[in-house]
């Protein structure tokens, strides 16, 4: 980390102290050693050096690390020292956002001036987390305002495109069309994302060859951003595996001296129905909260990678008291409020072994959809470069044959700890499906399950809409009017 520019303060005992503290960083780092450096970053905070810009990156290596409240203290520094500037205030809102408190972020971002940093980045940030909120109104005022402002910046029209049936907006549609012309010269991670956006508006106005196009460009764009290697996924599904053989967890799973907080991992492809499944569980009473957290990817790293070897090993050392206080400060921390924790990360079907093997009292829950359905969400959804596969249909249908062995393997080792839950069934049959779901992860029936989209949450994915409709299964058979234009999938997926 960069060391602050000497000046006359540089005496003082306490810069003196947190430049020496500052100097263990990089080696704790390169190590990999999360402990040690979040030991530092907070031993640094406690000093309250004039350390200037660098406590926005020390908030932000805290953020990387799942420590949330030393993240905060640390852009407090940050803020402190530029004297609570709009610009350090508003910094300060996307760190909120980040920690998950997104009812802060916007109530802070509307506090600041409408130009910081620019008008057109600051309508996009409030319309974002009004969208997240569920505040429809605003979040389409911001959205609409940010478009105005820069009309070929793509991201903005995907969220605004996302949140309305662009079928019932002929103008505001047409106006994204038009913006094709600016759009077409700026870089491949703009254009990506507005051609989803005008893919959205063809597949609302029930035009399916437009919309394939339009989606289509926008992935080949994401291509170019984010190439898809085969082998590495495959080989990553193989070293998920590697080691947890049937009742190989449950010898790993002992009980553990420190309780860990109570976790549901729901799991699954994208677009396979996790987020219904988690907006299910979070009407429950007993359920306090959900997201993707990201900190079984976390807690992976910390015993030295997923597989039962690594488990194993970490185990053997004594460090089941360790993960077990850990994972329970990380969720007490998101989540101060007593109850279960949803977790429906994207990395977690590749981390099962992890949360079983170390989390004895996690209950696991797998979704699954129609092939041909769920591959067309995931084409026609901009799933950005955190799911290369997603840009072509060929690798696409590479990585569901992966995660299909995948899943198989975990059926035989996990045996009943694990939930199978189809999408299609689930909407179809709510009031079969819900209480067997409800029984897997220990909870007893409660009417506000089977109207989830009732309950008021933050949702921060692709699905921020459709969990705040009624459970229905209007979107199963949503790839049919597509199918002539899917067949590399199929064919790939089947072949």
């Amino acid at each position: 980390m960069r060391r602050p520019p000497q000046s006359t303060a540089f005496e003082d005992g306490r810069l003196r102290d947190a430049l020496l503290l500052l100097d263990r960083l990089q080696p704790a780092l390169r190590a990999r050693h999360r402990a040690s450096t979040i030991e530092i970053v907070r031993q640094v905070v406690a000093l309250g050096a004039p350390l200037g810009q660098q406590w926005q990156a020390l908030a932000d290596l805290a953020l990387q690390h799942g420590e949330l409240a030393l993240a905060r203290q640390a852009m407090d520094r940050f803020v402190d020292a530029d004297q609570g500037s709009p610009a350090a205030l508003y910094r300060k809102a996307l760190l909120l956002e980040q920690c998950g408190d997104v009812a802060a972020a916007h109530a802070l971002l509307c506090e600041l001036p409408e130009d910081l940093p620019d008008a057109a980045a600051n309508a996009y940030s409030r319309g974002t987390l009004a969208l997240f909120l569920g505040d429809m109104g605003e979040a389409r005022t911001q959205l609409e305002r940010a478009t105005r402002l820069r009309p070929e910046a793509g991201v903005p029209w995907l969220m605004l495109a996302t949140s309305l049936d662009m079928a019932q907006e002929p103008d505001l549609a047409e106006r994204l069309l038009s913006a094709e012309r600016r759009v077409a010269e700026m870089s491949p991670a703009v254009r990506a994302p507005y051609y989803h956006a005008a893919g959205k508006v063809h597949a609302d106005r029930g035009e399916p060859a437009l919309a394939f196009a339009a989606f289509a460009r926008g992935a080949a764009d994401m291509r170019t951003l984010a190439p898809y290697s085969p082998e590495a996924d495959r080989r990553n599904a193989e070293e998920a595996v590697r080691g947890y053989g049937p009742g190989g967890v449950g010898i790993l799973s002992s009980p553990h001296p420190a309780s860990s907080r109570e976790t549901i991992f729901v799991t699954g492809l994208p677009r396979s129905g996790t987020t219904l499944v988690e907006q299910i569980l979070v009407s429950h009473s007993d359920v306090t909260g959900g997201a993707e957290l990201n900190r079984l990817l976390l807690l992976s790293q910390e015993i030295g990678g997923h597989s039962g070897e690594a488990a194993r090993a970490y185990l053997k050392a004594g460090g089941a008291a360790d993960a077990a206080r850990l994972w329970r400060h990380w969720m007490d921390e998101r989540f101060p409020r007593p109850g279960i924790v949803v977790d429906k990360s994207l990395t977690t079907t590749r981390l099962l072994g992890v949360a079983a093997a170390l989390l004895p009292e996690a209950r696991l829950v797998w979704v699954t959809r129609d092939s041909l359905d769920c591959a067309w969400s995931c084409f026609r959804t901009f799933l950005s470069g955190y799911m290369p596969w997603s840009h072509d249909l060929e690798d696409m249908a590479h990585h569901f044959r992966v995660e299909d062995e995948l899943l198989a393997r975990w059926q035989e080792t996990l045996g009943e700890r694990l939930l199978v839950v189809p999408y299609e069934s689930l909407a179809s049959e709510p009031g079969t499906w819900i209480p067997k779901l409800l029984a897997h992860c220990g909870l007893a029936v409660e009417n506000p399950v089977f109207a989830p989209h009732e309950t008021a949450r933050v949702v921060t994915t692709a699905s921020a809409l459709q969990v705040r409709r009624p459970i229905s299964n209007a979107a199963i058979g949503s790839a049919e009017p597509y199918r002539e234009f899917l067949g590399p999938f199929i064919e790939a997926y089947s072949g």
